[in-house]
């Protein structure tokens, strides 16, 4: 072989081992890349899961703990621990006339079919969760006593209707629920899932009214109560929430308060091309036809014979619920919009 031609085939081996060294060190950087990556999804991973409240962690080993809102780490302990509020599965009714508490307890009241099926508050604040068919329909009749909510759900999930319970977890005051098919948690007031399999999903709203057993008289004589034989021993004489509602003290202060209006006072709710609104419960006069702007679309509020209906620029109705205003406040600081009726004169 020429000279010539050795200094070429050196020329091109010595280029070729150039190459293998730089393909050697490229796969050594992407192996390393890969492994650091994957090492500080999981380091992430862990840290979140040491972050999650042990009580619930415990309490729940079967929930999918990958898949968790952020907030659930602000999470607090109310007390008593699953289960510790037991929930109603299989509620009793009775006719409305026999109902010997007084007229001014609130309560849920929903139609079924042709009748009324009606939750009183004396019963719910020791319950919270009423598993329970209206009109066909499986629902969850919730109410958390710390932030005055009352939210009725559509029990049917992505992979079939499931029964709630209560967690024993709370936050920002209001109840976390949990479906007993997957135990995902649930936040009562949003119905979103904080955590497990249904991770991303939101509770479907039903649709019903809150009135005083009074007015339940009077408007729906054939009305059927839920009964105090719940199947469980409780005094529904007493309010183990006595005063609460109607002082300014917190047994879990929220995280923070908007001054807006008084902590505790009552609002009605909805939610509008994902829109929150909401509208002071008792400012809404009877009889008052009341119309509002939300991005653009109007919608009317119309309380009449005691009954609030809400409905959209095509007369869709849209369901509501009730919340303390210091907690839908903390909740909807960033996407909240506020009707006061007082701003507008009502049309009698």
């Amino acid at each position: 072989m020429h000279e010539k031609e050795k200094k070429t085939v050196s020329k091109r081996v010595n280029h070729l081992k150039l190459v293998l060294i730089v393909l050697a060190l490229l796969l050594i950087a992407i192996t390393y890349f890969v492994i650091s990556s994957s090492k500080s999804s999981s380091e992430i991973s862990s840290r979140m899961n040491n972050a999650i409240p042990h009580f619930l962690v415990k309490a729940f080993p079967r929930t999918d703990w990958s898949k968790t809102d952020p907030a659930i780490i602000r999470a607090l302990s109310g007390g008593p621990g699953k289960d510790g509020i037991p929930a109603i599965d299989e509620p009793k009714f009775e006719p409305i006339s026999t109902f010997s508490r007084s007229d001014s307890v609130q309560a849920i009241v929903i139609r079924d079919g042709e009748s009324v099926k009606v939750y009183p508050y004396h019963i719910l604040v020791w319950h919270e969760i009423v598993n329970d068919t209206v009109d066909g329909v499986s629902v969850a009749v919730t109410f958390c006593p710390l932030c005055g909510s009352a939210i009725v759900y559509n029990r049917r999930l992505p992979d079939g209707t499931s029964s709630f319970g209560v967690s024993g977890g709370l936050l920002e005051s209001n109840m976390i629920m949990y479906d007993r098919s997957s135990e995902t948690l649930w936040q009562q007031s949003t119905g979103k899932a904080l955590a497990g399999r249904y991770f991303g999903q939101t509770l479907e709203r039903i649709k019903f009214q809150l009135m005083t057993m009074g007015e339940i008289r009077v408007k729906y004589p054939n009305a059927h109560v839920l009964s105090e034989q719940t199947g469980h021993r409780r005094n529904y004489l007493s309010n183990p929430y006595s005063g609460y509602d109607t002082n300014e003290d917190f047994i879990f202060s929220p995280s923070m308060q908007d001054a807006r209006y008084p902590a505790k006072m009552i609002f009605v709710a909805f939610i509008v091309n994902d829109r929150a609104v909401s509208a002071p419960w008792l400012e809404l006069k009877e009889g008052g036809v009341y119309d509002t702007e939300v991005d653009g679309r109007k919608v009317t509020l119309r309380k009449q014979n005691g009954e609030l209906s809400v409905t959209d620029m095509d007369g869709q109705e849209i369901p509501f619920y009730f919340e303390m205003w210091f907690s839908w406040a903390v909740q909807h600081q960033t996407d909240g919009t506020i009707f006061d009726p007082k701003t507008q004169e009502h049309n009698e």
